[in-house]
């Protein structure tokens, strides 16, 4: 969670509140709890906060836990997820780890 901290942390009601107000942002969701049994969880730890340093001059970055904030509305039952909001609206979600060019493509789309 070493980068992370750098980032704002969002909690149920902030959440919801992005959401009322169609804000756009990038957020990504972990798991405290299942972190020693979800090793892809470290992994994303590592590369979110690189996301947000190469593309928060254009897009918020923000982090939640999912054992904290209720995203079955929005269809993330799971961690790790980066999720692409767009206008309130969930646009994409990336579930697990993924390549550093697959989320500069999914993030480069969402700028678009």
């Amino acid at each position: 969670m070493k980068g992370l901290e750098s980032l704002k942390r969002l909690t149920d009601e902030e959440f919801r509140s992005l959401l009322e107000s169609k804000e756009s942002f990038v957020l990504y969701v972990r798991s405290q709890r299942d972190y020693e049994r979800i090793k892809e969880i470290f992994d994303t730890d590592v590369v979110f906060p690189e996301l947000a340093k190469a593309f928060g001059d254009r897009l918020e970055f923000l982090w939640c836990d999912i054992d904290e904030v209720n995203l079955s509305e929005v269809g993330i039952h799971f961690a790790p997820v980066v999720a692409l909001f767009k206008g309130g609206k969930l646009l994409k979600k990336l579930e697990g780890i993924r390549s550093w060019a697959e989320y500069n493509r999914a993030i480069g789309e969402f700028l678009c």
